[in-house]
């Protein structure tokens, strides 16, 4: 009793240890022009493990006629053994993700309004939570 009690009290006193947070990084675009950066939050689901957060979108591509471009979205994901299925959300489009699990990364399909059948690669790691901008991500 006197174990579960304080399992219970370490729990309750240290909300912010019970949310697991992700480092996700990529590439999307048929010459992978388009790196990604996501820092998100996990949420328990049945049999895969469903995340969420905010998402950036730099296009590194050697097309850049004005400059570097940024998109800014919300990503979600249900992360499985065998694969990651989720949607990219932008102002402009929403894409449906779909890509099986693959070392070190998971690669797939970005199918969007404005393109079908993009490659995307993405890997997913534990954020490191000495990080200052990924500890107020995860808030």
């Amino acid at each position: 009793m006197r174990t579960l009690l304080a399992a219970i009290w370490i729990c309750a006193s240290t909300p912010a240890a019970l949310a697991q947070s992700y480092a996700i990084s990529g590439h999307a675009g048929y010459l992978q022009e388009w790196e990604m950066k996501a820092h998100l939050v996990k949420t328990a689901g049945n049999t895969s493990e469903d995340i969420d957060g905010p998402v950036t979108l730099r296009h590194v591509g050697l097309c850049s006629v004005n400059g570097v471009e940024e998109k800014s979205g919300a990503l979600q994901l249900s992360v499985s053994r065998s694969g990651v299925e989720g949607t990219l959300t932008m102002a402009d489009d929403t894409c449906h993700i779909k890509a099986a699990a693959a070392s070190p990364a998971y690669t797939g399909l970005l199918n969007c309004r404005n393109g079908e059948g993009v490659p995307i690669q993405l890997s997913i790691g534990p954020e490191d939570p000495t990080r200052k901008d990924a500890v107020a991500a995860a808030k």
